[in-house]
């Protein structure tokens, strides 16, 4: 039973709107049992391959470093809270 709801649905969409070809997904701590799953159904909606940071995800601001380095596309990642972006950034 899942008390969150990952909104794969949405992740779906901006990876085929990007075209995106290589994604990483950040996790939440609570939420990395469920990254397998996440992945596989990522993978079976999109042509993308999906990998997954281990690192940390402490809010918006916790970017991952070096991922251009490793050629990708897009990050995807989920906290607690929506983050709006604001116009202009």
């Amino acid at each position: 039973m899942t008390l969150y709801d990952p909104e794969l649905a949405k992740a779906v969409e901006k990876i085929n709107k990007a075209d995106a070809k290589l994604v990483c997904i950040q996790l939440p701590d609570g939420m990395k049992p469920q990254a397998e799953e996440i992945v596989e159904k990522l993978e079976q909606a999109t042509k993308a391959r999906i990998l997954i940071w281990l690192g940390s995800n402490f809010g918006a601001c916790d970017i991952p470093l070096g991922l251009n380095r490793m050629g990708v596309d897009l990050l995807i990642s989920w906290g607690h809270n929506p983050f709006h972006k604001k116009e202009g950034w």
